[in-house]
């Protein structure tokens, strides 16, 4: 507790999983499928054949099929990473205590999910953005840090006033990123830099 430094990693782990995130919204995969343009028959004019109509290809792009769960999951899978880097670096004396609050916090991520989506009426990005929100809360208040609590601030901010979903998310990852190297970069307070 009261070492900030380590808190680079959870982070970094939320950046790349916002990365990851937005490849897989933007990656080929999620454009929906082509279809052709069938023109009616008196479109047909003196020596066009049937044969050699020209179709038109309309393809749209569907942002929903990978958002709908991608908050979720991505925020799962950094509960894990930083659940397991906080076990390797603070290796908990109470590791039954350790287990359980680490279910604890993945049975949150659906559920808090849930009730921003039923009660609250809120969208999908701006749930994900506000759990990943509360969770940069939590690492600022368990690091004991102001600075960590500044991040969740900005972070929150980027994530949900950019109006397209994608920009907000790399925005946010970028807020996230350049944390996680202020955070390294920083001074040990037990190291030679410190007065």
């Amino acid at each position: 507790m009261g070492c900030a430094r380590r808190s680079w990693f959870p982070l970094a782990a939320l950046g790349f999983a916002l990365l990851v995130m937005v490849a897989v919204e933007v990656v080929p995969g999620g454009i929906g499928v082509a279809q052709g343009y069938q023109p009616s028959p008196s479109w047909y004019g003196p020596g066009r054949a049937a044969g050699n109509e020209v179709r038109a290809i309309a393809v749209s792009v569907d942002p929903t099929p990978a958002t709908k769960l991608g908050w979720l999951a991505g925020l799962a899978c950094v509960v894990l990473a930083v659940a397991a880097w906080y076990w390797r670096e603070l290796r908990p004396p109470r590791p039954g205590r350790f287990l359980l609050g680490t279910l604890g916090a993945l049975a949150a991520v659906p559920l808090l999910d849930l009730a921003g989506a039923l009660q609250l009426r809120l969208g999908g990005d701006v749930r994900g953005a506000l759990l990943a929100t509360l969770g940069l809360l939590l690492l600022a208040g368990y690091e004991r840090s102001r600075f960590l609590l500044a991040v969740a601030g900005v972070f929150a901010l980027v994530a949900t006033v950019f109006l397209p979903p994608v920009a907000g998310a790399l925005a946010a990852a970028g807020v996230l990123f350049a944390a996680a190297f202020a955070v390294l970069l920083r001074p040990r307070p037990d190291g030679p830099d410190a007065a």
